[in-house]
């Protein structure tokens, strides 16, 4: 990119029940970040907000936010996918020329108000698999990780291995939603199952949560932080919705969007040049799924990366030291979330989390059935 971007602070809030209001939590997280850089609300150029209008039972459901989030009569857009979808549109902003700063705002009370897994049931074939009755997300999850498994002859056991390891880590993150305490694969394992394979703990919990977030130019940029973290590279890219259409086992949607952003970011070997990933896995099996697609472990390898340690905080490669979207899936949000916790850590703040060295990072976001359209950012210092 000719023009550089880069992310100068941002505010989280994530829990089972924030017991608030979706305008209260937009006030509060934009508050935040305003005090956090000595800004008031006329140093925002542009503002994306990111809301569900089915979540929020309200068509054009950014117009009741715009106040909480200071931009009444100011420039004003609106995202209805993953915060990372938001964030590029912002960056694409202020690549634009016309804007030195934009604010996404991206957020989810489906722990509290809203079923989560409402709105992909009104994503399935309303000809067929809507009428039948069998499909939904955590089936369709569940069809997912038994295609993974079977592709590489995997035992469920990874499935516990994965969800074990990340929920440690959420445990030690004051910025999840689920933080459980003395879980280990025997737990993991022990958890009620949903839809076999998965278990209760090899899948998201209902979050609320939220998001806020500041892109600025670089002139800008470095007068606002002196520890601004650089957008090197996105990508995106979406499937069909018909999940009959495709190779369950593998993501190509995913490979598709890493490699743009790879390109973009100049990074030939992604497994040698990223240091942490923070990756939007729903369900326990989608984090090496995924993680193969964006060429981050070797494909059929899954296993011994998880068993040897090199997916840990302290191993080759780590994967969701924040412990991902098992901590917390606040609708709309999470993928944001994880660009969060991914600046947390190349800016050294990600506290008892903390990987050993983080200069680039890669950060997730999906939607969909089964991930169905998914877009990775690479994030450097």
């Amino acid at each position: 990119m000719d023009r550089k971007v880069a992310i100068v602070g941002f505010r989280v809030m994530s829990a089972p029940d924030l017991v608030t209001t979706r305008e209260r939590l937009v006030f509060e997280l934009t508050r935040g970040l305003f005090d956090d850089l000595g800004i008031d609300r006329l140093d925002v150029d542009t503002t994306i907000i990111d809301s569900n209008d089915f979540l929020d039972g309200r068509t054009i459901s950014n117009v009741f936010l715009d106040g909480p989030a200071g931009a009444y009569m100011r420039d004003e857009s609106k995202v209805e996918m993953d915060g990372v979808n938001a964030l590029m549109y912002a960056c694409m902003r202020i690549l634009s020329g016309q804007y030195r700063t934009a604010m996404v705002v991206a957020l989810g009370l489906t722990g509290s108000q809203v079923s989560p897994y409402l709105h992909i049931d009104y994503t399935l074939s309303a000809h067929y698999d809507r009428q039948v009755k069998l499909l939904n997300e955590l089936s369709g999850a569940a069809l997912q990780a038994r295609a993974y498994l079977a592709k590489y002859g995997y035992g469920e056991e990874l499935l516990d291995e994965v969800a074990a390891q990340a929920l440690a880590n959420a445990a030690r993150d004051p910025f999840q939603a689920r933080r459980l305490s003395g879980v280990d694969r025997e737990k993991v394992a022990a958890s009620a199952h949903y839809y076999e394979p998965l278990r209760e703990l090899h899948c998201y919990p209902p979050t609320d949560g939220g998001c806020a977030m500041l892109l600025a130019s670089a002139e800008r940029a470095r007068e606002l932080t002196d520890k601004p973290v650089w957008i090197l590279g996105m990508g995106q890219s979406i499937e069909t919705f018909y999940i009959g259409e495709r190779d369950l086992a593998v993501s190509r949607s995913t490979s598709q969007a890493a490699e743009r952003a790879y390109s973009m970011a100049g990074i030939k070997n992604p497994r040698a040049e990223v240091d942490l990933a923070e990756i939007s896995a729903l369900f326990a099996h989608q984090e090496p799924l995924l993680a193969e697609a964006m060429g981050l472990l070797e494909e059929g390898k899954a296993e011994e990366a998880y068993r040897s340690g090199d997916t840990g905080i302290s191993g080759k490669l780590p994967l969701n030291p924040s412990g991902g979207a098992l901590g917390g899936h606040p609708i709309c949000a999470t993928g944001l979330m994880r660009v969060a916790e991914a600046v947390r850590q190349l800016r050294g703040e990600a506290g008892d989390n903390q990987v050993g060295k983080a200069e680039v990072a890669v950060a997730h976001g999906q939607d969909g059935i089964c991930a169905q359209q998914n877009a990775v950012l690479v994030l450097g210092v």
